[in-house]
Order: C-alpha cells, then structure tokens, then sequence
C-alpha cells in the first residue's frame, strides 16, 4: 500500500493559488472509482463496503441549499462556481483519509459554509471564509437539525483539517464551534423520565406467541421467511446486521462434559470479535437447527447463480440444460424458465421483463409455446433480456458484507427475487438480499400494507394492527438474561458488546427484581445503593450483632413485592398489611431513583393531592362541615408525595438506589384505629374528658 499524502499549503502563496493547487492535488488522488469528477452526484458505492451493504447504494450530491429536489436523487440547484470545486476536493480529501462509513454529515457542514458566504454576500470561494462566515454555517446547522452537534463537529473537521493546513485564507484562521455536545439520540435507549407505555422496547407477549402460531402453521413463503429470521433472532440476543450477514455454514458445535452442544458462529457489529453463541435448551437448537436448513434449502438455486456472476462477471446465468441457448434469440418461455419461474412471461410483461422483440419468430417444435400452434412463437434480443438481469446485481456485488468480507453466493439469507412479495412469482435464478427495511415492514412497520399478522388474520384484542421491530428480540433477551441474574461481563459477551456499560440500554428488568437478587443470591448478588432510615438501620444493626453491612441489609430487606406506588418491604407471612392503600405514611415503603413507573406515580399522586387540598380549602371557605378534618388528615400526606418526588428527582442520586422515607410522626393503621373508636365509645368518662381524649386523638391523625 502506498505512502498516504497530505496537501499542505504554502505560506508564500495566496489562498487562492493554494485552493487551485489543492484543487488538482484531489483530482489527482481521488480514491472513488468509476466516478466523472465532473458530475455533480457520485455513485461512491464501492469505495467503502459497510456492513450487510448488500444493494444498498452510496450517493454523494454536491446540492446546495437552495435546492428544492429534496430527497430525490437528483442534483437540480449545485454548489456555485468557485465553491463546488472545493466541495468535490474537500469531500474527495475527508473520505481519502478517514475512510468514512456515514459521510452526508460532510456535505451538509458544506451545504452551510456556502450559505453563509452567499448570506454575508461574499464570493462563493472558500477563501472568503472567516470566523463570522463560520458562526453564520453554525447558526444555519443550528436552525437545522435537532442535533446540530454531530454535524457541527464536521464543519469544525473541514476548518482543522483541510482550510487552515492547506492555507486556503489570506489570514490566521483560528474557529471552534459553540454547539454543546448532545449525546446520541437511541433508538433503542430507555428514557427514565418517561411513562413505561412509552419508554418500553420489549415486544407484546402475544404477538410472540402469534408468530409461533404462523410459524407453525403456515404454509405461506413470505411467512415462512420471516419467522424463520425470528427463530434465529430468537435463539441469541443479536443484532439484524449480525444475522442477516450469517454465512451458510454458520452452524458449529463444541463438546460438553455430558453431550455435544450446537452453535452459531457470530460476527458481532460494533467492534465486537468473532464468537460463537450456544443454544441455551434443545427447543431453541430445533429451532435454529430448522430455520438455517431452511434458508439454505430456500437458497440453493440463488447461490449457484451468484457464483456463476462472480466468477463470470458480465455473463447471464443459465440453468443446467438451456446452456445450448447462450447468446441466441430467446422465447418467453425460455425466458422464464431461465429466470427460474414455473409459469412462462405473459407477452403483456415482456418489456418490463427487459425482453425486446427482434420482429422473428421461430417454428422449432421443441421451443414452441403451447398456445402458438402453427403460427409460431415470437423471438426476443438475448442482450436486452442479459443487460436486464445483469443489472439487478449491485455495484458492489460480489461482496455482500465488507466488514466480514462475505460474498453473496456464501450468504445464508441469500433468497430468490421476489420470494418476499406473495402476489408476484419468485425469479428462483436470480439472488435477491433481505434487507432490515424489508422485515419491519413485514413485521408492521407499515401498518397500512399487508404485514405477516395481517395476512394471518391477527390484531392485538382491541383490534389494531400488530407491531414488531427486528431490534425487539435483542431487548427480550436481554431482559430474560437479567431476570435470571446472570453477570453482567456473561451479558455482554452474549449479546456481542465490547462493553458490559452497554447493558443498560436493554435493560426492561423491574428494579425490584434486583433488589430480590441482592437478598437471595449471597456472595454472587449485584451492589446495591441505599438511602434513607434503612441506610442507618442497617449500620445500627451491623453494628450490635457484629455483621456486615451487606449481611445487615440484608436482614432488613426481608421479603418484597412490587405496589403500584413502589415497593413494600412488609413481610405479609408475620402479619397482614397495617395500612391500606396509604404507602407513603408507611415506614416500609420504598423507591428506586430512575424507575420510571415509581416518578411517574410520584408526580401523579402529588398532583391529585395538591388539586383534593385546594379544593378543601374552597370547602372550608364556604363552611363545609368536616373539610377541616380532611385537610389535617391529608396535608401530610400531599408532603410524602413531595418528599418521594423531590428523592427521585435529585441529581446527586444515582439511579438505581433504592429510596426509603422516615417513618411519619404518627403512624396510623387499622389495629390503632380500631383501638382508637373503642377508646372513644367504650370508656365511660365525663363529657369534658371525652372531648379532650378526642381531640388528642385527632392530634394523632386518627380521624
């Protein structure tokens, strides 16, 4: 590999003879093939081969701003002269050097360099940018994109690394952009200030069983195909790249003390290295032991003909028995039948098959159609009908997978034109790749078009279409695996990740689930944080009976159970609940700070309390009898609530602390209530001591 040069500027040169030299110094090392520097989109598809790229194409558009052709792929308004130079030399440089997967970030931190020049109504020339020029393509990013960053961080790059080494300004050049950072936006991340209806990224249960059923029962092949991917996707938490970039002999085994175990050989995304993931029980190794038969039963005929295109690039493919034809006029029926269909072209679908008719016809008894007859079958260009299927492989073909180097004719999703489409015959000849896109929509990402549920008849009970994403069976098993308590570290390696830190991201698992791990799995439990009178108790505990503080908060923790307010810490094998419903004004509730169902409950429960009390104060303004009762009898509990919420809200608390509050100055339950009506009714006092007794218990919050 050569020696990689960088363009550096000379002082003793203007800028713009500079710019004219780094110009040509692009052109000359421009690392894109089969581009015309001249247009203004690149096709840059095989410069960089990302994974499972498949028949995904990479265009570059030197568009400016201005233009109103939006997503089309199509150049309609370009950069104006001098500056669409520039552009083409700068992108040209970036990608020569970096070697960029994700480049349109570039071309958009371009798009406003020029837009601030013609804004400021300068030259559109890279040697009339200055700071402010550069504050203008910042505040356009800004107005822009949500997240300005990432692509603020590109002009930032274009300034560091290509104007201000290449002494493409007549001036000392010194910018660094003002955006804040603003982490990535996932997908697939919890939000913990969100209600759980909305933060959750597991699958509903019964669609899983759902797609057992059509698994199961269905005969159909686009069905087949899907819920085959599910199997897999099933059988490890593994990402859809990872899955859909399987070679065909993906399945391996190792020996176990007692039997030997079955595997699938992983190339995890991400920096993650080669591994192999273990069945975890013989249902799931039936499952993709059948799945991966499948798909390379389904697949066979495709994979000859992607080995026959890499091997004869330029060649149509023909089956065994129609090699006589090769280069000759060719009937629909041959046509079909080459393309691996059953039933032959219909005359009407002959142009958009790529057939041309040569005006000829031939009388051959062994090529005659069955409805020709006498007359002859019509003759159609071999060429025409070639070019067509030739030009269905991708720029990149053979290469499916750059990062693992994987060819189309090794691939275990590798499957017939077509297979995926029910209302139009698979072209079993011609290899077709299954893309993420193409399984959302069959699992409901479209739920306007036909979807596996839909063509199943099935909807969730209240009769709206089903949903699932290809990235949900990953978050499933990530949370089945910590609901079991497994390491974090075995989690990690599981799932394919360089590290443990991404877990959280899958991580659905109620955080009472945690707590109960802490109790019962001894030496093996996970830390956990505490806060609160059980933080102290725990310590007086260890402190007397010579345990550890782990031992003594063990103790303490005793049995728990999830509410609808948080969790109860109250052992119901000693006695029953002494309160009702009143979880705040008990010494046993608790919260865990970043759990989404406990701040959401906490905000409204402050808020139902704040609107009961203020509508008790308009009661006691106008004279209603007991109001003032009410309003003792609930203010403290309108402060637990704030309390709970002002806990979870803090930003010195880590999520995942578990949150106790000091038990309530009086503590009311139905045991003393009851004591307190018998002290009440049944003590034979003077009228005088009966009304201080109850007044003193009214103090006391009993009524």
């Amino acid at each position: 590999m050569g020696e990689l040069f960088y363009f550096s500027g000379m002082a003793d040169l203007t800028a713009k003879q500079n710019l004219s030299n780094f110009n040509r110094h692009a052109v000359a090392n421009c690392p894109f093939q089969n581009i015309v520097w001249t247009d203004n989109s690149w096709n840059i598809s095989t410069f960089l081969i990302g994974r499972n790229q498949g028949r995904t194409k990479k265009i570059a558009h030197f568009k400016s701003l201005r233009d109103k052709s939006g997503s089309k792929s199509t150049v309609e308004t370009p950069f104006d002269m001098p500056f669409l130079e520039f552009a083409k030399s700068a992108f040209s440089e970036i990608m020569r050097r970096f070697k960029l997967q994700e480049f349109r970030r570039f071309l958009y931190a371009l798009q406003a360099i020029e837009q601030s020049l013609l804004n400021a109504e300068a030259e559109p020339c890279v040697t009339r940018v200055n700071a402010n020029i550069l504050d203008g393509a910042s505040d356009i990013l800004r107005a822009r994109y949500k997240n300005a960053w990432s692509v603020g961080r590109c002009l930032e790059r274009i300034v560091t690394d290509i104007i201000i080494p290449a002494r493409l300004v007549n001036h000392n050049l010194s910018w660094k952009l003002s955006i804040p950072y603003q982490q990535v936006v996932r997908n697939d991340r919890l939000d913990p200030m969100m209600r759980e209806e909305s933060t959750s990224k597991l699958p509903h249960i019964q669609s899983i069983l759902d797609l057992a059923k059509i698994h199961q029962e269905s005969k159909h092949l686009p069905d087949n195909i899907v819920t085959g991917f599910v199997s897999l996707a099933m059988f490890a938490p593994s990402r859809v790249s990872e899955i859909l970039t399987l070679p065909v002999n993906c399945i391996t085994s190792a020996q176990d003390d007692d039997r030997e175990m079955m595997g699938i050989s992983w190339r995890p995304a991400k920096g993650g290295s080669p591994m192999t993931k273990f069945s975890t029980s013989d249902a799931s190794e039936d499952l993709a032991k059948k799945a991966v038969r499948f798909f390379t039963e389904l697949g066979a005929s495709v994979r000859v003909a992607a080995k026959w295109y890499a091997d004869n690039p330029g060649q149509l493919y023909l089956p065994p028995g129609f090699e006589h034809l090769r280069g000759k006029p060719l009937t629909l029926r041959e046509a079909g039948l080459i393309l691996g269909r059953k039933n032959p072209i219909q005359s009407g679908y002959a142009k958009k098959m790529g057939l041309e008719p040569i005006g000829e016809k031939t009388h051959d008894p062994a090529r005659l159609d069955e409805l020709s007859g006498t007359r002859g079958t019509p003759l159609f260009s071999w060429d025409s009908f070639q070019q067509f299927v030739l030009a269905k492989l991708p720029a990149t073909f053979p290469i499916l997978d750059g990062v693992s180097g994987l060819m189309w004719h090794e691939a275990l999703f590798l499957i017939p034109e077509h297979a995926l489409r029910p209302n139009i015959e698979a072209n079993m000849n011609v290899p077709f790749t299954i893309t993420t896109n193409m399984l959302n929509n069959q699992l409901g990402a479209n739920p306007d078009g036909v979807t596996v549920f839909s063509r199943n008849g099935m909807t969730h009970k209240d009769g709206s279409p089903i949903a699932i994403t290809t990235h949900q069976f990953r978050h499933l098993l990530n949370t089945l695996a910590q609901s079991k308590h497994l390491s974090e570290s075995l989690i990690a390696f599981w799932s394919g990740r360089k590290h443990i830190t991404q877990n959280a991201w899958y991580d659905h698992l109620p955080q009472e689930a945690f707590i109960e791990a802490y109790t019962k799995l001894g030496d093996n439990a996970p830390e956990l944080s505490v806060q609160g009178p059980i933080a102290d108790k725990a310590r007086v505990i260890a402190e007397k009976n010579g345990l550890t503080h782990s031992q003594a908060l063990k103790i303490e923790l005793g049995a728990i159970h999830s509410t609808r307010y948080g969790i109860c810490r109250h052992d119901y094998a000693l006695t029953p609940c002494p309160k009702d419903k009143d979880c705040t004004m008990c010494g046993e509730h608790a919260v865990v700070k970043g759990e989404s169902k406990h701040l959401a409950e906490a905000k409204y429960q402050a808020e139902i309390h704040e609107k009961a009390l203020q509508r008790a104060q308009q009661a006691l303004e106008n004279g209603e009898p007991g109001a003032s009762r009410w309003i003792k009898h609930n203010e403290g509990r309108l402060q637990r609530w704030r309390l709970v919420l002002e806990l979870l809200t803090d930003p010195e608390t880590p999520d995942g602390t578990l949150i106790t509050l000091p038990p309530p100055e009086h503590s009311q339950s139905k045991t003393g209530l009851a004591q307190a009506v018998r002290i009440v009714n049944s003590v034979d006092q003077s009228k005088d001591e009966s009304a201080d007794d109850l007044k003193a218990l009214l103090e006391l919050d009993f009524f």
